[in-house]
């Protein structure tokens, strides 16, 4: 385990922009940072290129009023300066700002402060995301969600597809397509990970021996709840369970 010390001197050594950097491959979530005078510090390539640049380079040193129509630019700088004032986040505000086609639509933003080592605010970070989009990127799971609450609640019984599939109102061949795309996985596939999910607690929180933890999970003994526990998570439940205690 990390110190307080060993944890500062890893902060201070990390370049910023390979932490932005997992923004790029968030889809449908725009990141941006600025400094106290506006000027953009660190972008996502889709902030970027929704901002008229072709990448984060060609926007860094920009201002709001360089970009935006003087009316969303004088918005934007009042919500940051009320938050480098506050050193407070503004979680899910709904502004204005331009979808790809340079219309001005509604938008999702969260915006949080930064602050230097002296625990001063230097600038505001945040989070843009359309409604749209993100509806579009929940849709797989909404038309599955039915069948996946019921095979997570419901561990120990064997998987019935065509039940499952009765649950979303569709046909067998469409919920498996639809439940494929949304999880990367099977139906039975992720009966296992769930499976092997809540072993996982019960291996932290319980002193019950694998046979029994087998029984309570829905794997159908001891030697398949290993094999497939192993499978996931690379050790053996004893070795997992060992490796909590040490």
């Amino acid at each position: 385990m990390k110190t307080p010390d060993t944890r500062s001197d890893w902060m201070r050594g990390t370049r910023p922009e390979s932490l932005r950097s997992v923004f790029d491959h968030l889809p449908g979530v725009m990141f941006f940072a600025k400094d106290l005078a506006g000027r953009f510090t660190m972008a996502n390539l889709a902030f970027a290129q929704r901002c008229g640049f072709p990448d984060e380079a060609s926007l860094l040193g920009k201002s709001d009023e360089d970009i935006f129509p003087p009316e969303l630019a004088a918005a934007f700088k009042k919500k940051d300066l009320q938050i480098c004032q506050t050193g407070q986040p503004l979680p899910r505000i709904i502004e204005l700002f331009p979808n790809a086609d340079g219309e001005h639509v509604w938008y999702e933003t969260t915006k949080v402060p930064l602050f230097d080592e002296a625990g001063r605010a230097c600038g505001v970070c945040g989070t843009v995301r359309s409604y749209e989009g993100t509806k579009a990127l929940l849709e797989p799971f909404l038309q599955v969600e039915a069948a996946a609450e019921f095979i997570k609640d419901n561990l120990t019984t064997a998987l019935n597809i065509a039940k499952l599939a009765k649950l979303t109102g569709m046909s067998v061949r469409q919920f498996e397509r639809k439940f494929h795309k949304a999880y990367q996985v099977s139906p039975r596939g992720y009966l296992v990970r769930m499976r092997v999910a809540a072993a996982t607690d019960l291996l932290r929180h319980s002193d019950l021996r694998p046979s029994e933890i087998a029984h309570q999970t829905g794997f159908y003994d001891a030697s398949d709840f290993s094999r497939q526990f192993r499978r996931a998570m690379k050790v053996s439940p004893t070795e997992f369970r060992r490796h909590l205690k040490a």
